[in-house]
């Protein structure tokens, strides 16, 4: 895939009515228009108290909102990272500028200059992912329109919303809005502890960091969205919803597996 995206998880774990006694598993599918449904990642998302774990072929992610830490684990290689934001971008800084000796070693002296500002680019933009991204513009309009159009998803009736910023059609969601969000999950906080997360691995869009688009993402619960990139578009959609009561052993790692460092588990095998 072009890109990886959590965008319709992240918006998923904003809005479930979490509750302590109860968690939801939550089967999704994403795909882009020009390679068609078969090529489709399949996630699977537990969500209870606060914490989502994100489940992938090759990478296991979990957001503790309580704890305010990340957790990367590798099935293939039985290796897991725990930490939170200011660890996660000290170790990649620290391998960025490891990656950067190593090819200056080898590199010709009218080309070092050249990978030095490379390499400090990205290093800067691990603290301010826009810097890298070039994505958001200083000012910009945002629309969200409401549509009369309905389909039913998951076993649920969906209305369709239109996204638009400066008048350009960025994002079609479809919003259940029988199933009300609720307090347990604070939105704001999960942006502020995880947003620069999810903007250097590119899951999430300038615009969806707006108020406006936050207090969009309340109105109800979203089984699927197609996002457009002009020349081609990104789908994700639920395919099962279910709530039950999920073990806290779902939360932590396995026990057969060792703790290791960003690089060791893998992190950007997966982007």
């Amino acid at each position: 895939m072009k890109k990886q995206k959590y965008l319709l998880i992240i918006a998923i774990v904003l809005l479930v009515n979490l509750q302590a006694s109860a968690g939801w598993i939550i089967t999704q599918r994403s795909y882009d228009s020009d390679e068609g449904v078969e090529t489709a990642l399949i996630e699977t998302v537990y969500l209870q108290s606060n914490i989502m774990k994100v489940v992938q072929t090759d990478m296991v992610t979990m957001f503790d909102l309580n704890n305010k830490t990340i957790t990367l684990m590798s099935p293939v290689k039985k290796v897991y990272w725990t930490g939170n934001i200011a660890n996660y971008k000290e170790e990649i800084k620290g391998a960025m500028r490891s990656a950067m000796e190593e090819q200056l070693k080898n590199a010709r002296e009218e080309q070092k200059e050249m990978i030095r500002k490379m390499y400090q680019g990205m290093i800067e933009s691990i603290d301010d992912p826009s810097k890298f991204a070039g994505e958001e513009p200083e000012e910009y309009d945002l629309q969200i329109e409401k549509t009369a159009e309905k389909e039913r998803l998951a076993g649920r009736v969906a209305v369709k919303y239109q996204v638009l910023v400066n008048g350009s059609l960025k994002e079609e969601a479809w919003l259940s809005e029988s199933n009300r969000a609720h307090n347990e999950f604070d939105i704001s906080k999960f942006y502020n502890i995880f947003g620069e997360f999810t903007s250097q691995a590119g899951t999430s869009a300038f615009y969806q960091n707006n108020e406006k688009y936050i207090d969009f993402a309340k109105k109800g619960f979203p089984l699927k969205s197609i996002n457009y990139y002009g020349g081609y578009e990104s789908i994700s959609e639920v395919t099962s919803l279910e709530k039950e009561n999920i073990d806290a052993s779902e939360f932590i790692p396995p026990a057969d597996y060792t703790k290791a460092s960003l690089v060791e588990v893998g992190l950007n095998e997966q982007e």
